[in-house]
């Protein structure tokens, strides 16, 4: 049986990646205590102990507005620790699958990006991912693939928290403003974990191709659209009573120290080709998430 580490354990990928396959693999994950990707001796030690085939790397400093005070920890985690992963795994000849994202983009686009387009970060987290992808490229066996719009049932997210929104605001009988100006794909931790280990199972890691993935979910959503379609399968499902009203607002209303890119979509074309797999649309996966919700457990992370 193959050994993989996963990076990042007490994240959302980490977990749904272990519970996907964990039956057919052996499966390492390991939290910034116990593996810490930044100090290279730390790291070098950890993959010589463990020998892996394969290292997942979901580790990363996705505070995106605190990056932008933050950089050189966000730095040392995305672009360091990155190459550190890369250069450790190339001694033991094993292999690296480094999760990047669509922050890699400056959103001036209106049709899906393409692995190939040029790259043009427009905030720290977004340049720190893209120093840590360049770097890891220069080594044997890796690759990166790029995600978008990260969401699970597990621990804190986008659509756990706006379940927590729904639920006190319609309490309280106030609206909820959403952004409804920035684009992208949002994409399940299901999702994304499958095609990782697609990856992992069927495709050699061949130095000599383009060695740039994007995944996500199909179709195109804004934040607003994607917390209404919580909202009514919150209520569907019966995680809350009953969703919140939402108002659709723009990015300047919502000011945060980091700007994000206004389209983020992910062109997944190759992925599907190379693998053999086809998207599904964002609505499906998210209502396959929400019914995964046991309610017990949802109340829990409400307080």
């Amino acid at each position: 049986m193959k050994k993989i580490i996963i990076t990042g354990k007490n994240g959302q990928l980490a977990n749904s990646l272990f519970n996907f396959g964990k039956s057919r693999f052996e499966i390492y994950p390991l939290d910034k205590k116990e593996f810490d990707i930044r100090n290279y001796e730390k790291c070098e030690s950890i993959i010589f102990k463990y020998k892996p085939d394969y290292i997942i790397n979901t580790a990363a400093y996705t505070a995106v507005d605190l990056a932008e005070t933050d950089k050189k920890l966000a730095y040392e985690v995305d672009s360091t620790g990155a190459e550190n992963l890369a250069r450790c795994i190339a001694k033991i000849g094993g292999k690296l699958l480094h999760i990047s994202t669509d922050f890699v983009f400056d959103g001036k686009n209106n049709i899906p990006y393409k692995t190939d387009d040029i790259c043009n970060p427009i905030n720290t987290y977004g340049k720190s991912k893209l120093s840590g992808e360049k770097f890891i490229l220069n080594y044997p066996n890796t690759m990166v693939l790029r995600t978008s719009w990260l969401y699970s049932s597990f621990g804190k997210n986008f659509c756990t928290t706006m379940l927590k929104l729904h639920k006190n605001f319609h309490t309280k009988k106030i609206p909820l403003k959403v952004v409804s100006d920035q684009k992208g794909s949002p994409t399940s931790c299901e999702s994304l974990s499958m095609i990782c280990f697609k990856f992992l199972e069927t495709l050699k890691f061949d130095n000599n191709l383009d060695r740039i993935y994007h995944w996500s979910d199909a179709g195109i959503s804004s934040w607003y659209d994607f917390s209404k379609e919580i909202g009514r399968l919150g209520k569907k499902y019966s995680i809350i009573e009953s969703p919140a009203e939402v108002i659709p607002i723009k990015s300047i209303e919502y000011l945060t120290q980091a700007e994000r890119p206004k389209f983020s979509v992910l062109n997944c074309k190759r992925t599907e080709e190379v693998l053999g797999v086809k998207q599904l649309e964002w609505e499906i996966e998210l209502e396959n998430v929400i019914k995964s919700i046991n309610k017990k457990d949802f109340n829990s992370i409400l307080k």
